[in-house]
C-alpha cells in the first residue's frame, strides 16, 4: 500500500493507494488543530471533539485516530488509537519518548499485534523496520520509494497485516518520525 500526499500544497491530506499507485483505496486528513482525550485545554468543546481528530476512510469505512498523553513531560509519552465510528479501539500504538540510549522514540504497537517500529536506516531514502515484540523477527517495513520527491510518500510493506492496522502504524510513522 502507498500513503502519498494528496496536494503538493497541502500537507494534510493524504491517500491511500494500491500496490501499483493507480487505485485510490481511501484517505486521511490531519486536523487543523489536534485535541487529545486526556486534553487539560480543550479547543474543541465535547461535542465537537471529532474536529481535534485525524479523520480516516479506508475501502469506505470510516475511522478515526486520536491521541492521549501518557505522561507529560520535556518528551511526552503518547497514545495512539485507532477507532470505529462508534470509539471502540482497533489498534493502539505507543509513543514512548523517554527511552534511554535511544535519540528517537519508541514506536511500539501493543493492539491487535505486538510490533515496533525501527528507527530509520539509510540515507537519503529512509526505511523503517516494522519487528515482532517478542521475537525481533521482521514483519515487514515503512519506507520512502525515492529520495527526491514534490509529495510525501511511504511505502507501507506489511504482508499478512490487517489493512486498517498497517495503513494506522503508517500514518504513526509519518506524525512520529517526519
Amino acid at each position: 500500500m502507498i500513503l502519498r500526499q494528496k496536494s503538493v500544497f497541502d500537507g494534510f491530506t493524504y491517500e491511500f493507494l494500491d500496490d501499483t499507485g493507480t487505485v485510490v483505496l481511501g484517505a486521511f486528513r490531519h486536523a487543523w488543530f489536534s485535541q487529545a482525550k486526556n486534553a487539560r485545554l480543550r479547543i474543541h468543546a465535547t461535542r465537537d471533539a471529532a474536529k481535534g481528530d485525524i479523520q480516516m476512510t479506508l475501502n469506505g469505512q470510516a475511522w478515526r485516530v486520536r491521541h492521549l498523553y501518557l505522561s507529560r513531560g520535556y518528551l511526552n509519552d503518547i497514545r495512539y488509537t485507532l477507532e470505529t465510528g462508534d470509539e471502540a479501539i482497533h489498534a493502539q500504538v505507543d509513543v514512548l519518548g523517554k527511552t534511554a540510549g535511544q535519540r528517537l522514540p519508541r514506536i511500539v504497537m501493543t493492539e491487535p499485534i505486538s510490533v515496533e517500529l525501527g528507527t530509520p536506516r539509510g540515507w537519503p531514502k529512509k526505511r523503517y523496520a516494522v519487528t515482532d515484540s517478542a521475537t525481533r523477527r521482521p514483519i515487514g517495513c515503512i519506507r520512502e520509494p525515492s529520495a527526491i520527491t514534490l509529495k510525501r510518500e511511504l511505502l507501507i510493506e506489511m504482508p499478512g497485516v490487517d489493512l486498517p492496522v498497517a495503513a494506522f502504524l503508517g500514518i504513526v510513522a509519518l506524525i512520529a518520525r517526519y
